[in-house]
C-alpha cells in the first residue's frame, strides 16, 4: 500500500495505491450543464477490496452525493441542497486553489474554497485538508475543514442539513439488512439519531460481501451530534440542536476521519483508528 499517486485532472484529483484507484475528490463544477456540481465530494470511494461503498445520485434525496460537505442555513442562504440551481436561495462551495504532496505513504491535498452565494457573495472562506492513507483493513480518509467569515458575524442556523455527511451505497442501507452502531453501541437510526459519540459505522453488503464506512469526530470539535437514517445517510452535525454563531475574524475548524472497510462494523478496531486520531 505504499504506491500512493495523485493524479490531477480537470474535475477531479484521482487517488491511486498501485494499479488501483479506491478514492477521487471532484472539485465540484459551478457552470450549469452536464458536469454541474455545486460543491467538491468524493467519489468513488472504495474499500480495500474494491466495494464501492457509496453513491453519488441517490435515489432519495439527490444532493446526497457519497461524501460531502455543506449547511443549509448560514446567514439563510443553502450550501447543502443543490439539485435545483435556479433557486436563488442556494450557495455554491467553489473550490479556488489546491496543492497536493506524498509523504510516507499518506495522500495530502490542501484546498482553499470560498463559500459563495448565486449572487457572487462571498461569505466564507475555508482551508480544507485532506490526507488519505490506504491500508489492507481500512482505508483511512482525514479532512479538516477551517471556515472563516468574509461576511461579518456568521450564523449557522439549526438544521439537519450539515455538516460532513456520507451517503451508503443503497444495497447497504439499513431498509435492506445494513446495520449502524456507534461508539455506545446504540444502533440503527432509532438508537443513534440525535445521539452524541464518538464514532459512527454504517455497514451493510455489496456484492453479497459485508463493508462499511466509519465516521470518527475529533475531540476538538464542537459538540455534533450524528444525524441518522435507515435509508443511507449518516452526517456529523454540529447545529442538529442548536445554531452555531462564528463571530467575524474568529476560525471554526472541524476534524473528521472517515474509515472505508471490508467486513462489519464491529470486525475492525474502530476505537483504537478514534484513539489515534484524537490524542
Amino acid at each position: 500500500m505504499n504506491d500512493v499517486r495523485i493524479v490531477e485532472e480537470d474535475l477531479r484529483y484521482k487517488l491511486y495505491t498501485g494499479d488501483l484507484f479506491p478514492l477521487a475528490y471532484n472539485k465540484g463544477h459551478l457552470g450549469y450543464g452536464d458536469f454541474y456540481l455545486s460543491r467538491p465530494n468524493f467519489y468513488p470511494v472504495l474499500t480495500p477490496r474494491g466495494h464501492q461503498v457509496t453513491t453519488s445520485s441517490a435515489f432519495r434525496y439527490d444532493h446526497h452525493k457519497s461524501v460531502f460537505v455543506g449547511h443549509a442555513k448560514v446567514n439563510g442562504v443553502n450550501f447543502f441542497h443543490d439539485n435545483n440551481p435556479a433557486r436563488n436561495d442556494l450557495g455554491d462551495i467553489r473550490l479556488d486553489d489546491a496543492e497536493t504532496s506524498i509523504e510516507n505513504g499518506v495522500a495530502r491535498i490542501a484546498s482553499r474554497n470560498t463559500w459563495v452565494t448565486k449572487a457572487g457573495v462571498e461569505m466564507l472562506t475555508e482551508q480544507r485538508d485532506i490526507a488519505w492513507r490506504p491500508d489492507d483493513v481500512a482505508h483511512m480518509l482525514d479532512v479538516s475543514s477551517s471556515l472563516t467569515s468574509l461576511a461579518g458575524d456568521i450564523t449557522f442556523g439549526k438544521d439537519t442539513h450539515a455538516y460532513i455527511g456520507v451517503r451508503v451505497a443503497d444495497s447497504m442501507d439499513v431498509e435492506d439488512g445494513g446495520r449502524v452502531i456507534d461508539s455506545e453501541g446504540r444502533r440503527d437510526e432509532a438508537g443513534v439519531m440525535g445521539q452524541f459519540a464518538d464514532w459512527v459505522d454504517y455497514s451493510g453488503l455489496v456484492a453479497g460481501e459485508p463493508v462499511g464506512v466509519t465516521l470518527i469526530t475529533h475531540p476538538s470539535d464542537p459538540p455534533s451530534p450524528f444525524f441518522v437514517r435507515n435509508y443511507g445517510t449518516f452526517l456529523s452535525n454540529f447545529t442538529l440542536h442548536e445554531p452555531y454563531t462564528l463571530p467575524a475574524g474568529v476560525t471554526l475548524t472541524q476534524r473528521f476521519r472517515l474509515l472505508v472497510h471490508d467486513g462489519w462494523g464491529d470486525d475492525i478496531d474502530i476505537a483504537a483508528y478514534h484513539a489515534e486520531f484524537g490524542y
